[in-house]
C-alpha cells in the first residue's frame, strides 16, 4: 500500500474526488470517524482511493451491493497536510466510519464514479485509449448499478427469472 499512497493523484496536486467524514484525532492520528455529527468530530474531506479494487468495493457499498464497512486512514502525506483517504477493512491505521451510510451513499457513489472518470481522462490525455475505455466502462457500470438500486429489483430478478404467484418472494 505504501507505493499506492505515494502515487495518489492528490499528492501531485491533481484534482481528486473527496467526501466529507467527521473525524476525531488524538496524537494527530484519526481515532474515530463518523458519517454524521459526532462528539469532538471535525468535518474533514477524505479522498477516495486511486486503485480500481478499492473504488469498486466502495461503489458496491454505496449502491447496496455489498454490506462491507468503509474505513478512513491517513494518506501518509507530510505532517501539516494530514490528508485522509477512504479505505477498506485491513488497511494499516484504518478507523471504521461509524453511523448509517444512507445519507452519504449517493454522494459516495457519484464521487467514486467521478474518480473512475478522472483516471479515464488521464489515460486519454496520455494517449492510452484502450485503458481509458476500460475506466469509462467501469464508471458506466457504477452508474448502472446505482440506477438499478434506486429502482429496486423486479419480481423476475428477485425470483431468478422464475414466475412467482402473488408477489415478491
Amino acid at each position: 500500500m505504501a507505493q499506492a499512497e505515494i502515487r495518489h493523484p492528490a499528492l501531485t496536486g491533481a484534482p481528486w474526488p473527496v467526501i466529507g467524514v467527521r473525524v476525531r484525532r488524538e496524537d494527530r492520528r484519526p481515532r474515530a470517524a463518523s458519517w454524521r455529527p459526532a462528539p469532538r468530530g471535525v468535518l474533514a474531506d477524505a479522498l477516495l482511493p486511486c486503485t480500481w479494487p478499492e473504488l469498486e468495493c466502495l461503489a458496491e457499498i454505496a449502491v447496496g451491493l455489498s454490506r462491507a464497512r468503509v474505513y478512513v486512514r491517513d494518506l501518509g502525506g507530510v505532517e501539516p497536510d494530514q490528508r485522509l483517504v477512504l479505505c477498506l477493512r485491513g488497511a494499516p491505521g484504518a478507523v471504521r466510519v461509524e453511523g448509517p451510510l444512507a445519507p452519504a451513499a449517493e454522494v459516495l457513489a457519484a464521487r467514486t464514479r467521478a474518480a473512475a472518470l478522472r483516471v479515464a481522462a488521464v489515460h486519454r490525455e496520455a494517449g492510452r485509449q484502450q485503458e481509458a475505455q476500460v475506466w469509462r466502462t467501469r464508471a458506466r457500470q457504477i452508474l448502472k448499478d446505482g440506477r438499478a438500486a434506486r429502482r429496486g429489483r423486479s419480481v423476475r430478478a428477485a425470483s431468478a427469472g422464475l414466475p412467482t404467484l402473488g408477489g415478491r418472494p
